[in-house]
């Protein structure tokens, strides 16, 4: 006779394999409870507290109770008995290989951790009826059970079988929110699936949950996690999210799928058609059913080019952006267009792309982001016919036109439910020809229909109203759907017709409402559910074009007041987010009084300057769109403090042209609010923006406005500093002698200021043009003054740029010797002083001074620790000029 007890799951026991009926009601409770204590003694005392769920009947009555219900038990189960009577008590004496509770405990001690979970039928003793037990009893194995699964999974990971886990940990976030365990194997699958931005996403929702659930952040290892991601450089898997409801479409599936075979070198498809007939749902439904033929990557931007609240996107910004998802970013990416895409060309030579470039405005801004490498697929989608990529380039042309009756009444049936659909076919017919075939105007019609299912669709017909034209039609679907909407979520729909970016987050719609994070969270899911807003990733939301228009045409509904108010707290909370990512990215700035931050707005707050960089870079564009907003609505201040504060972020980027259009507005604000401190703050930021472009003339013009403001107000530390970097604008258009003189000048300034870390910065800076005049004894003594103000300040994070200066004048001068002793000085300071950035540079002049000296092989060895740092800092042109350099020293060995 083969026995078998079951408790995970509903109890059961089992002769031969089948079943044994087990008395309910106390019964069941004696021997679950025995059952979960396997061979352990059990008092009666703690047999009559379960079995009565902590209120039993008097002691005799309780025990003599008990005694019967044992009899009773020991009938039922006959020779499966288990139930041993003990000294004040009772005990279930069983072979540890005939329970499923000890044999799931011995298999994940062993590491059998699928095996042990295979035991699990269900929930712990489902068919047994007792508070106390599953009170007290269950949640202790239904832990155990957890972290044995958390193993499993965790073994899984370690063979890379993230992609198939994806779907397992989404239930199992989704049942436990707050086990953070599960969210970071989530976020690990979804990485190891190469899908980046969705892991990034999956973290973004479990820090939105323990904020409003138990008001912490996430614990080090998700956060270590995320830091990992954020610094990792690899395959770029930008693709949005596959359409939820996609029909239809067939023959332009199956052509686009035929371009893919035609041979050519690189393969362009250009799919235009008017505005909401579906040409990004089809173009991302596609791009993802192909996405597995281009092993290197995919590319995706919104390039703008009729969205009404944003400008359309600058090739160029585009281009960095691409590089930079393939490790080349900073000083890496050049500064202007036509070396940026020569660059990004060379980047995809050899590489399998996909790149998806949605909503383009005109031929001009999408060539430049066209790869050359054979093995690239270019997509395109556009409002206007692309003829000249057609002639010049061999693009593909496909034309969306509406959707046919048996498409759209598809696309509904994929909505509402076929029998829906098919119940009436007269009104989806009329459904139809309202809604002109147009995919949005079907989309969110269906959603105002799935929001009642007793709405009958003639009557969702009849509520629309007679119009004249297309877009009439399209805005008698939407304002239909707007008139279920309660007023704040009204309210929210009309202010995200506002020109704030070409997306909003979460935290950013909390601020713009004025409402509560969960109140606003549930409005945009309201709107997401209506397809008036789409949910583009976890917690970052994206209003179509024509919807956009729609909610910006309902703005005399509300006070200019009520939308002045929600426009300044969007912007108090950029602003201040925005500062708190820049005091981690600036080891030093300036002070700046900001505007004082309102009750109720809470900022973004950063762990690490990495995850400050990271909102930085997905709000960008946001960021340039809420500085104009600011000028639009005459919130000076708010749209120069904001310049201000984003100079640490887009100095990190080094992305002088976007700088320059961004001063160009803050310093119009300066001047319109009669700010005169913020004008010399702006016009100086503006002048650096363009020196770094290389417009010198240009550059001095500012320069010279900034010196203007400042000496009239008399801002002494301001004026120092415009007057070091008008020297540096010289030295770099060639201008030495006006650099030597300025920078004079802004030395006088630093001491009168009284400043130990400007004066050494500009001691520094001046002797570097000393160097450049060949006046090296001069150079030496300047730099000697740097260093004794560093030494005497304390300022150990600039020892080594101090250090490094004076090797190069050492080299420059010809003392070889003491140029390498200087270099090693500064490569053996500790890491906390020196950043990559100068190690980097100090490897690359010891290199020069060895092989200045003939020493060939000490100088490879230096340049290939350099080539390392290079290539760990993404600055691939830096990195290839090393690489030729070696490729010719070991040429000269040959």
């Amino acid at each position: 006779m083969n026995v078998e007890y079951r408790v995970l799951g509903p109890l059961e026991v089992l002769r031969d394999g089948v079943p044994v009926p087990v008395p309910a009601g106390r019964g069941r409770v004696l021997l679950t409870t025995l059952l979960l204590r396997p061979n352990r003694f059990v008092s009666v005392d703690e047999l009559v507290e379960r079995l009565w769920d902590g209120e039993p009947p008097t002691l005799d009555r309780a025990h003599k109770t008990l005694q019967m219900v044992v009899r009773r038990l020991r009938m039922a189960l006959d020779d499966a008995n288990c139930v041993r009577t003990a000294t004040g008590g009772y005990l279930a004496e069983v072979d540890p290989e005939r329970l499923d509770l000890t044999r799931f405990r011995r298999l994940a001690a062993a590491g059998e951790f699928a095996a042990a979970l295979a035991h699990w039928r269900g929930d712990v003793a489902s068919n047994v009826v007792s508070a106390h037990l599953h009170r007290e009893d269950v949640p202790p194995l239904v832990e155990e059970r957890l972290v044995v699964h958390g193993r499993r999974i965790e073994a899984d990971l370690a063979r890379g079988r993230g992609a198939e886990l994806v779907g397992e940990l989404r239930e199992l976030t989704a049942a436990h929110p707050l086990r953070e365990g599960f969210w970071a194997q989530l976020v690990q699958a979804l990485h190891q699936a190469g899908r980046q931005g969705e892991a990034l996403a999956a973290y973004e929702e479990i820090r939105e949950h323990l904020d409003e659930e138990l008001g912490v952040e996430p614990g080090p290892p998700l956060r270590d996690l995320r830091a990992r991601l954020l610094d990792r450089t690899g395959t770029p898997q930008q693709l949005p999210a596959v359409p939820e409801h996609f029909a239809g479409r067939g023959a332009e599936l199956t052509k686009l799928t035929e371009v893919t075979t035609s041979g050519a070198a690189v393969v362009i498809t250009a799919v235009d058609g008017t505005a909401g007939i579906g040409k990004t749902t089809l173009a991302v439904r596609w791009a993802h059913a192909v996405a597995d033929r281009f092993s290197d990557g995919q590319l995706y931007a919104d390039l703008r080019g009729f969205d009404p609240a944003s400008a359309p996107a600058d090739p160029a910004e585009v281009l960095a952006s691409f590089l930079g998802a393939f490790g080349v970013s900073g000083g890496a990416v050049p500064a202007d267009l036509p070396e940026r895409a020569a660059l990004y060309r060379s980047v995809l030579a050899d590489r399998r792309v996909l790149v998806l470039l949605d909503n383009a405005r005109d031929v001009e801004q999408v060539r430049p982001l066209l790869p050359a490498g054979r093995g690239c697929l270019v997509v395109i989608t556009s409002r206007n016919r692309f003829t000249g990529l057609v002639v010049r380039e061999g693009a593909v042309p496909l034309t969306l036109g509406v959707l046919g009756p048996q498409d759209a009444a598809a696309l509904l049936s994929a909505r509402l439910g076929a029998a829906r659909v098919a119940a009436e076919p007269g009104a989806v017919a009329d459904l139809v020809a309202f809604c002109a075939g147009l995919p949005i105007a079907l989309a969110v019609a269906a959603s105002r229909a799935a929001e009642e299912p007793g709405l009958s669709l003639r009557a969702l017909v009849d509520e629309l109203t007679s119009a004249g034209g297309l877009m009439s039609q399209v805005e008698a679907v939407f304002a239909t759907s707007c008139s279920q909407l309660d007023d704040d979520t009204a309210l929210l729909f009309r202010l995200l017709g506002l020109p704030t970016g070409p997306d909003i987050s979460l935290d950013a719609a909390t601020a713009l409402d004025g409402r509560g994070r969960a109140d606003v969270r549930r409005s945009l899911q309201r709107l997401a559910n209506m397809h008036l807003v789409a949910e583009r990733s976890r917690g970052r939301y994206v209003v179509h074009d024509l919807v956009r228009e729609y909610a910006c045409s309902l703005h005399d509904q509300d006070s200019a007041e009520d939308r002045d108010a929600a426009v300044r707290r969007l912007l108090d909370f950029c602003l201040h987010s925005v500062d708190n990512a820049d005091r981690l990215l600036r080891r030093s700035r300036p002070d700046l009084e900001l505007l004082p931050l309102p009750a109720g707005v809470r900022p973004v707050r950063f762990e690490d300057s990495a995850v400050a960089a990271a909102w930085c870079e997905a709000e960008h564009d946001n960021l340039l769109a809420v500085v104009r907003l600011a000028g639009a609505h005459g919130l000076h201040a708010h749209a120069w403090q904001l310049a201000t504060v984003m100079f640490g972020y887009l100095s990190l980027r080094q992305r002088p042209a976007e700088r320059i259009e961004l001063y160009r507005v803050a310093v119009a604000a300066a001047r319109a609010a009669g700010d005169r401190y913020a004008e010399g703050v702006t016009v100086h930021s503006l002048a650096n923006a363009l020196s770094m472009l290389g417009s010198f003339p240009e550059a001095a013009v500012e320069y010279a406005a900034a010196l203007r403001v400042r000496e009239e107000i008399g801002h002494l530390h301001g004026i120092a500093v415009t007057l070091d970097q008008w020297a540096i604008n010289h030295a770099m258009s060639g201008d030495l002698a006006a650099a030597k003189a300025m920078h004079e000048r802004a030395i006088a300034k630093r001491r009168e200021q009284g400043s130990p870390s400007g004066l050494a910065i500009a001691l520094n800076n001046y002797s570097m043009t000393l160097v450049g005049l060949r006046e090296f004894d001069a150079a030496l003594v300047v730099n000697d003054e740097a260093r004794a103000v560093v030494r005497e300040a304390g300022m150990i994070d600039a020892s080594a740029s101090t250090l490094d200066t004076r090797g190069m004048l050492l080299l420059e001068r010809g003392d070889l010797t003491e140029a390498v002793a200087t270099f090693r000085q500064v490569l053996a300071l500790p890491a906390d002083q020196l950043p990559d950035s100068i190690k980097t540079v100090t490897l690359e002049n010891l290199a020069d001074a060895h092989l200045r000296a003939g020493r060939q092989e000490d100088a490879v060895v230096a340049l290939r620790a350099a080539l390392v740092l290079r290539e760990t800092m993404g600055n691939v042109r830096a990195a290839e000029k090393i690489r030729a350099q070696l490729a010719e020293l070991s040429g000269g060995d040959r």
